[in-house]
């Protein structure tokens, strides 16, 4: 049983975590509406100019006074560097909450939370973005803007699957809903799959539950999005609800981009990471550091446009996640995460169970081990095969449907 000290911990990083949540503060107001004209603006040959609304955000006191006894809970835990570190990333997930819609005070608060594309990392002997190999050697290291160049450069602009399917169908026909649904069933996974018209990702997971946004998927895209969000992130985080520890729910520091890396090597394992997601992986970082350069919106969508081969619906949506909040772009950390957790499992340092246990880092790995052994974690109980996805991958190649 839990101790009163460890309880009250918990408590306290949630109710933080609850208020520091960034993604919901950087869902437009008028963001399907305002999408559709830049959208229109960019295919007539018109420089794009954004008017989204933001609703104003601000950080209670009792917040901020949580944060505070959180720290000094932490500090006796057995966990508390792990506490600790991920504090230090709520409070300044707080601040980039405040600072929404202020460009020059949240891009310097985004590039330290969430990176660029200077960020550092190693890859093994024959590593690359779009090859790994699973031998041991020398090490090299590179910055993601670097192997962001690099896809770019050595991967051919693939044709874009049709999109066939609605995001869902009330009638119970085909969609996107459906394939979702589908796979969270082979996984025994209770979600709920609803549409957001606002939604600027093509999706996005919460609890028990994965936003499509409102337009039309390809059927392949729609198992991606089927492995990535439920087999990635939902799984984690039915793991994480069963851990002693509210921390592993909540997410350890740095554990954004691993987790996002986690969801996209499944989508390698059942063959639905084409070349055209790596690439969107790929301009998505040139897109953070231009805005960190301070490009303005339009011509970052200009230069996807015709520089990179974006149709100007994707060249919208990929500047926006870029720019939105007066940019707050978290995406660099995805492309760096895909090839931190390819390489580790690649080199036998972990496998995506393990990397399932919870909303877990790479780096935090040593120190899980270490608490699973002394009881204070477990390993995660809740491990589902890609069986169910391989088969609809499969079906998909061969019938164009799935």
């Amino acid at each position: 049983m839990k101790d009163a000290a460890a309880a009250r911990l918990d408590a306290l990083i949630a109710l933080v975590h609850g208020a520091a949540q960034v993604l919901p503060a950087l869902t437009p107001q008028n963001g399907a509406t305002e999408r559709a004209r830049l959208i229109d603006a960019l295919t007539r040959g018109q420089r794009v100019e954004p008017q989204f609304v933001y609703a104003p955000r601000k950080t209670e006191r009792v917040v901020h006074e949580s944060l505070a006894a959180a720290r000094a809970l932490a500090h006796v835990s057995p966990a508390a560097a792990l506490y600790l570190a991920r504090l230090d990333e709520l409070e300044l997930e707080l601040r980039i909450l405040e600072a929404i819609g202020d460009p020059r005070a949240v891009r310097p608060l985004a590039a330290q939370r969430y990176g660029t594309g200077a960020m550092s990392m190693t890859l093994g002997v024959g590593e690359s973005p779009a090859t790994v190999s699973a031998g041991a050697g020398a090490r090299t290291t590179t910055t993601v803007a670097a192997a962001a160049r690099d896809i770019l450069a050595t991967t051919a602009r693939a044709a874009p699957e049709p999109r066939t399917l609605p995001a869902d169908d009330t009638r119970g026909g085909p969609s996107a809903a459906a394939i979702v649904r589908e796979i969270a069933r082979a996984a025994g996974v209770d979600v709920v799959v609803r549409v957001e018209p606002r939604l600027a990702a093509a999706a996005a997971s919460g609890e028990r539950m994965v936003l499509l946004a409102a337009r039309s998927f390809g059927p392949r895209e729609a198992l991606r999005i089927a492995v990535h969000e439920v087999l990635g992130h939902l799984v984690s985080a039915l793991n994480a609800r069963v851990q002693p520890l509210r921390l592993l729910e909540i997410g350890t520091a740095n554990s954004f981009g691993d987790q996002e890396g986690v969801a996209l090597v499944l989508e390698e394992d059942v063959g639905v990471l084409d070349t055209g997601r790596v690439r969107t992986l790929a301009v998505r970082v040139l897109a953070t550091d231009a805005m960190h350069a301070g490009m303005a919106f339009g011509d970052c969508a200009l230069l996807l446009l015709r520089d990179h081969g974006l149709a100007p619906d994707a060249a919208i949506a990929v500047t926006e996640r870029a720019y939105r909040g007066g940019g707050v772009a978290r995406d660099a950390g995805y492309l760096r995460g895909f090839c931190r957790v390819r390489s580790a499992i690649a080199s036998a340092t972990t496998h995506i169970d393990e990397l399932r246990m919870g909303r877990v880092g790479v780096d935090d790995l040593d120190a899980l081990r270490g608490l699973v052994s002394a009881g204070v974690l477990r390993e995660g109980a809740y491990r589902p095969t890609i069986d169910a996805a391989l088969r609809l991958a499969q079906h998909a190649q061969l019938t164009g449907e799935a």
